[in-house]
C-alpha cells in the first residue's frame, strides 16, 4: 500500500518520508518547498548559486526522497509569506488548511490514503472516504501542554515571561479546536514518545488505537569520545542545552547545582532567551548562545553529564544527540527518557520539578567518577540502537500491520 504524506518544512529530516520511498511506497509527499537538486535542469542552475544559498536550500532536500515524488502546495507558499510579513497567526492555520487540502485532493483523485503530521490533518482526513487514515503526532496535544506550563506560570511567576512566547499560548480557539478534531478523525496514531501518547489519552483517543516509535540519531553528527576519567579536584562539568526557557526547567537545574561545591554549568541555546531566570542563582555559568554545530559537540565531549528537566517535551531530541557522544545523561519524566533509558544504567530519569532528584544523579557521578564512563557508554549503544535506519524501518513495519 503507497500513502500520501504531508507536513511542512523538513520535518524530522523527511524521515517518514523517506521511509516509505525507501519501500516504493510513497505516492507523494506534499508540502511547501522542496529543492529539486535532482533534477537535470533546475539541479545544474542552482550549482550556479553562492554556495552560502545551496547550503540553505539543501535543508530542504533528502537524498533519497525524489522530487518527483513531491507536490508543492503554492498557496501554502503564499501563505507562508504572507505570515513571515504580518506575523498573524491566521494565515499560518491557512497555509495549514492549503496543505492539508492539497493532500486530500491526492488522496481521492488516486485512491490513496494519507499519513499526515498533526496540524494539518483535520482538513486531510475530514470527508475524506480513503483509510486508513494515519496521524503522526509529534507534539503532545496542545490542552496538555497549555496546562502544564500554566501550572508552572502560578508555581514560578519568574517563568511567565519566556513561557508566554511558547507556540501553545498563541493558539486560538478555533486552530485549537481542530488540533483536537483531527486526533479523533484519525484512525490510527503514531507519537514518537509515550508522553504525547498520554497527552492523547487525555483527550479521550484510546489507547489501542496509538503507536509509540521513537525517533533516531545519526551517530555520524554525534561523535563518540571516551571521557577521562574525573580526578576529585576537577570541576565537574554540567551542560544543558535548549531554549534559555522555563518550559526546559532550567532553573531546576540552577536550584541544583547551587549546593553542589566545585561545578559550572555550560548552557548552549538559541531561540527563547530570558536571561532573568539565572540571575539569583549562585552558579558559575558559561553561556553559549547560537554557537555552530562542531563547538557544541566539543562542549558535550568536555563536560560530565548532560541534564535536560524539561517540563514537557514531545520528545527530546537533543537527549538521543548527547547519548550518542558518550555523556551520561540525566532527563525528566516527560520526555523520550522513561521510554529509552532504565534509570541508574543508561542514563537517569527524573520526576519534573524535582531539584532533590536532580541533585542527587548530579552528586552520584560526582562521587562516583567511574560511572560517568559505566553510565555514558551504556547511553551511546542505547543510541547506535536507535539509528534513523531503524525508525525508518519501525515505520514500515507499523504501517504494514495496519495494513493487514
Amino acid at each position: 500500500m503507497k500513502y500520501i504524506v504531508v507536513h511542512a518544512g523538513r520535518r524530522d529530516d523527511y524521515q517518514v518520508a523517506l521511509a516509505l520511498a525507501e519501500e516504493n511506497s510513497l505516492q507523494f509527499l506534499v508540502t511547501d518547498f522542496y529543492t529539486p537538486f535532482d533534477t537535470n535542469f533546475l539541479g545544474s542552475i542552482l550549482k550556479f548559486l553562492p554556495v552560502s544559498m545551496q547550503r540553505k536550500l539543501a535543508k530542504r532536500y533528502k537524498m533519497g526522497l525524489s522530487s518527483n515524488l513531491v507536490r508543492i502546495s503554492y498557496l501554502s507558499m503564499f501563505y507562508e509569506v504572507v505570515f513571515l510579513f504580518s506575523k498573524s497567526s491566521k494565515y499560518s492555520a491557512l497555509k495549514d488548511k492549503a496543505l492539508g487540502n492539497l493532500a486530500k485532493r491526492l488522496s481521492v483523485q488516486y485512491q490513496m490514503p494519507i499519513l499526515s503530521m498533526n496540524t494539518y490533518a483535520k482538513y486531510a482526513f475530514q470527508n475524506n472516504p480513503v483509510s486508513p487514515k494515519v496521524l503522526f503526532q509529534f507534539h503532545p496535544h496542545t490542552t496538555f501542554v497549555k496546562n502544564i506550563l500554566n501550572e508552572e506560570i502560578k508555581i514560578n511567576p519568574i517563568s511567565k515571561k519566556s513561557l508566554l512566547q511558547e507556540y501553545e499560548f498563541s493558539v486560538s480557539d478555533l486552530v485549537l479546536e481542530n488540533l483536537t478534531q483531527e486526533i479523533h478523525l484519525a484512525e490510527h496514531i503514531i507519537c514518537a514518545s509515550t508522553i504525547t501518547a498520554v497527552s492523547l489519552q487525555k483527550e479521550g483517543i484510546s489507547k489501542d488505537i496509538i503507536k509509540v516509535i521513537p525517533y533516531g540519531v545519526d551517530t555520524t553528527l554525534y561523535p563518540y569520545k571516551k571521557r577521562d576519567v574525573l580526578t576529585t579536584d576537577s570541576t565537574f562539568k554540567v551542560v544543558f542545552i535548549g531554549s534559555l526557557n522555563q518550559r526546559k526547567g532550567i532553573t531546576y537545574l540552577l536550584e541544583a547545582l547551587e549546593s553542589i561545591p566545585n561545578v559550572e554549568l555550560n548552557i548552549v541555546t538559541r531561540g527563547i532567551f530570558d536571561i532573568n531566570l539565572l540571575k539569583k542563582y549562585r552558579v558559575k555559568v558559561n553561556l553559549y548562545k547560537n554557537i555552530p554545530h562542531v563547538e557544541m559537540v566539543s562542549i558535550l565531549h568536555s563536560s560530565h553529564c548532560f541534564v535536560l528537566p524539561s517540563l514537557i517535551e514531545g520528545f527530546g531530541q537533543v537527549i538521543l544527540e548527547a547519548m550518542a557522544t558518550g555523556i551520561p545523561i540525566i532527563a525528566s519524566e516527560n520526555t523520550i527518557a522513561p521510554d529509552i533509558i532504565k534509570d541508574g544504567e543508561n542514563g537517569f530519569v527524573v520526576p519534573v520539578r524535582n531539584v532533590i532528584k536532580i541533585k542527587e544523579k548530579i552528586e552520584l557521578l560526582v562521587k562516583n567518577p567511574e560511572l560517568i564512563g559505566i553510565v555514558g557508554n551504556k547511553g551511546y549503544q542505547t543510541s547506535v540502537e536507535l539509528s534513523w535506519q531503524i525508525f525508518r524501518t519501525n515505520i514500515v513495519n507499523h504501517l504494514k500491520q495496519i495494513a493487514k
